[in-house]
């Protein structure tokens, strides 16, 4: 059965270049319980989807509490399983017991996600199955850290989580949200934000935000940077988590996907004169085939195309397998590059104020209109209407680059940003 069609994301390479990705539908069972439908998660993603252009049919089953041992025989999640065909059935286990001694997790854990797996594929062999990595608590797992001690801090618990999901996902041939994660990459480094109720556990509405931001990346291969949906937070909160979210799920995509049938026809390329040579990042065996926007095409994984003259061309690359396709089309620029404008080169300074906080000063009198702010993928993740008095916002610490440019365009500043 073949789905229709994803599109992929957007990579930075030696030139710029920008992509137009196509709105995607899908159909998504959530089977977990309150760490799925705390602040309704799934109504969220369905929300960000909207506003990326890409519309999610979904259905839940997630009483609170719940295992997946409870969810194998109970007739509600059962019902819902068979209810359709599914493009993507999420899991999500209880919070603490994946986090056990490996000896419990295999006994009270593996065999029910196993079980649960193989209902999914006698209703359609084709749907993918997706284990929602979860988070640790917060002071990690009291209740149980003198029978288990890695389990007593928030980080060995979110350290035993992975592994457990990872291993879920190996022994499913499924694939992973790292949700878990992102969770730690914000608790690491921006503690402003915070993920927590009182409980230490469940999450309020930016940890909420965070979870729907990875799946949305996970399910539809599209970056969140940019959604205007924000659920109520800040633009700055609501960008930032966007940002963590879209590195954790890009920059190990092929750790997460590795055992799914799920393809990802995102690519990169590099150019030497009119020869290019593209890389293909699917994360799964399938078909390829590329157009490159001359009249060429090729159905090799990472082929080489000579170009007989400079110009703009519109690259698309498709991936298949028996259930699923996925298309991403990007327009490149061969042999057109920018050019810095000596006059304003270093007219932009830059302030660190610390936890991801910066200031951009711009002299009075400068020519400078706006300024646009890139992660190292190429990804706009900033823009901003320069008036002379200084700028101060909040980023995932990293590394960017930036372009400042006047109304009409005659000139171009370019510099490099560290955020630590």
């Amino acid at each position: 059965m073949k789905r229709k069609s994803l599109f992929g994301l957007l990579l930075f390479v030696i030139m710029f270049s920008s992509a137009t990705l196509h709105a995607a539908t899908r159909r998504v069972l959530f089977i977990g319980n309150s760490y799925t439908y705390v602040n309704n998660m799934p109504l969220i993603l369905q929300n960000v989807a909207l506003a990326k252009g890409d519309t999610l049919i979904y259905d839940e089953s997630d009483p609170g509490g719940y295992t997946l041992a409870m969810h194998s025989t109970y007739a509600a999640t059962i019902a819902k399983i068979f209810a359709q065909q599914w493009d993507v059935v999420v899991l999500q286990e209880q919070s603490q017991l994946p986090s056990f001694p490996p000896a419990e997790v295999d006994t009270e854990v593996y065999p029910y996600a196993h079980r649960l797996d193989s209902m999914i594929h006698a209703n359609d062999s084709c749907t993918q199955t997706m284990f929602l990595m979860t988070w640790g608590h917060a002071n990690g797992d009291p209740s149980n850290c003198a029978f288990y001690l890695v389990i007593c801090t928030y980080t060995g618990m979110q350290m035993r989580l992975r592994e457990s999901y990872l291993q879920m996902a190996l022994d499913n041939h499924a694939v992973v949200a790292p949700v878990g994660m992102a969770w730690k990459k914000v608790m690491d480094s921006i503690p402003s934000i915070w993920l927590y109720m009182t409980d230490s556990s469940h999450p309020v509405v930016p940890g909420s935000y965070l979870e729907a931001s990875v799946m949305y990346g996970s399910i539809f291969h599209k970056k969140t940077l940019g959604c205007t949906y924000t659920d109520g937070l800040s633009a700055t909160v609501a960008g930032t988590l966007q940002q963590v979210a879209d590195r954790v799920v890009f920059d190990s995509l092929s750790q997460w996907q590795q055992h799914g049938h799920y393809p990802y026809a995102g690519f990169s390329f590099a150019a030497a004169g009119t020869t290019v040579t593209f890389t293909g990042h699917s994360t799964t065996p399938a078909g390829s085939y590329w157009t490159f926007g001359d009249g060429g095409t090729d159905t090799a994984s990472n082929p080489v195309h000579h170009y007989v003259s400079n110009g703009t061309y519109v690259v698309s690359h498709t991936v298949h397998t028996n259930c699923f396709s996925e298309t991403f089309t990007d327009t490149l620029h061969i042999g057109v590059t920018a050019v810095a404008d000596p006059v304003t080169q270093n007219s932009v300074a830059v302030t660190q104020l610390g936890n991801g906080n910066i200031s951009f000063s711009i002299p009075a009198g400068s020519r400078l209109d706006f300024m646009e702010v890139y992660d190292l993928n190429g990804t706009m993740v900033r823009k901003y209407t320069l008036t002379g008095a200084n700028i101060i916002d909040q980023f995932v610490p990293g590394f960017y680059h930036y372009k400042a440019f006047p109304a009409d365009r005659s000139s171009v500043s370019i510099g490099k940003l560290v955020v630590y």
